[in-house]
């Protein structure tokens, strides 16, 4: 049976391991992986079904569950952090600016008379690159 060609990509001390295991055991290298993997899945074949069924449970537990599971956190603590918008319209979550993440009120640490004392000196500058005073000679 011809094998297909799909290099993985293994730490050297491991690639020695498959070579002299194979050599020994008077197979190829890609024999000697093949029966390695699945003698694996078979010794943890209980634990992939545990794995599987926590997942299942977690995607039909809803949005609050299923985000517990893929961050490793329970459901409490999402929750406890703001929990998952009701909201299923709107896939993009809103952001705050710096200054609405800053405090409760939407406002910066320095409050916001200071922002708008220094938003009012400071005078728009464009981001274009402007033209040098002196000229370039032409190219006639």
């Amino acid at each position: 049976m011809a094998r297909a060609q799909s290099p993985i990509k293994v730490h050297e001390s491991t690639k020695q391991k498959v070579r002299y295991a194979a050599l020994m055991a008077g197979l190829q290298q890609a024999e000697l992986v093949e029966i390695a993997v699945d003698e694996y899945v078979e010794r943890h074949r209980e634990e992939f079904g545990r794995r599987m069924e926590r997942a299942r449970e977690a995607l039909l537990g809803g949005k609050a569950s299923a985000l517990a599971y893929a961050t490793g956190v329970s459901e409490e603590d999402v929750e406890r952090v703001g929990g998952v918008s009701a909201q299923s319209g709107s896939r993009k979550p809103s952001r705050a600016t710096s200054n609405q993440a800053s405090s409760p009120e939407g406002q910066s640490a320095r409050g916001s008379q200071s922002s708008a004392r220094a938003a009012s000196k400071t005078s728009r500058k464009s981001t274009s690159r402007r033209r040098s005073s002196t000229k370039r000679p032409s190219a006639a």
